[in-house]
């Protein structure tokens, strides 16, 4: 069973948590206002009766807004049983919305996009793309409390999870500085703990993508050229599963290094470029 949270005046959450055999324990779905009321995703498809039942007893049966952060099964699961069940208005970008059509082709979100404003009662959102982690992954602002909605781009119990094909590097360490500039009091992500150090934890982030960066550079250097030989030097002792992930967060780092003109791929094979 979930738990609920009340983190502040107009924002509350239920930490659902994740199927077995999922990589992270937890998933969150927010409620944003006091009535009229905004959803930020919707958990996984296995919890979609949870986080229904739970919609209506927070808001006494009226949900007007679901705002999806990306197409990520653990964020978009359970959108087509909330709308069925509340009617809510949903939106997302139209990068995602594409990529939801295989998961959830009943649903059929309004396409928002960078700068634009989600108004609803005294509540204003300002849409912020983030991409990195899918490429087209929102956030969404509440200048007046200073408070961002920051889905899987800023996690505080752990790095999130960038590699392709669908993710980028490059954009995501962009658009951590465009949170960062932003200079939120506190971001509420879609896993895990709110950040009430957003400055702390983005510049963390920050400095571990380029220590992982070197450690890329140096195993190329002595002639470790895939991500799965990588894996087994780095995350080391950390399990079959956790290598998987490794690796493929490993090609996103020599992904962005064939971007930058540092790198090259000969089949399975990266070299460093002289």
């Amino acid at each position: 069973m979930g738990t609920t949270e009340i983190h502040e005046e107009g924002v509350r959450t239920l930490r659902v948590p994740s199927p077995p055999g999922s990589h992270m324990k937890n998933v969150l779905v927010t409620l944003v206002g006091e009535g009229p009321y905004i959803l930020i995703d919707t958990g996984y498809p296995e919890s979609v009766d949870e986080v229904v039942a739970w919609v209506r007893e927070e808001t006494g049966g009226s949900l007007d807004a679901l705002l999806l952060t990306h197409h990520h099964h653990d964020h978009l699961g359970g959108a087509e049983g909330v709308v069925a069940a509340t009617g809510a208005a949903t939106w997302a970008h139209p990068v995602e919305i594409e990529l939801m059509k295989e998961r959830a082709p009943a649903l059929a979100p309004a396409p928002l996009d960078d700068g634009e404003i989600v108004r609803l009662g005294e509540i204003e959102l300002k849409v912020v793309l983030t991409p990195g982690h899918s490429p087209g992954h929102l956030s969404f602002w509440w200048q007046e409390k200073k408070i961002l909605f920051g889905g899987d781009n800023v996690l505080m119990e752990t790095s999130t999870w960038v590699g392709p094909p669908r993710g980028s590097l490059r954009e995501y360490l962009a658009s951590l500085e465009v949170e960062r500039a932003l200079a939120p009091r506190v971001i509420y992500p879609g896993h895990g703990s709110p950040i009430k150090d957003p400055e702390g934890r983005i510049e963390g982030l920050v400095r571990h993508r380029a220590r992982r960066e070197g450690q890329v550079l140096d195993a190329l250097a002595t002639g470790v050229d895939t991500p799965e030989e990588m894996a087994a030097s780095i995350y080391k002792g950390l399990g079959e599963k956790t290598m998987k992930i490794g690796a493929a967060m490993l090609a996103g780092h020599l992904e962005k290094l064939i971007e930058e003109g540092r790198a090259r791929r000969e089949g399975e094979r990266y070299l460093l470029v002289e």
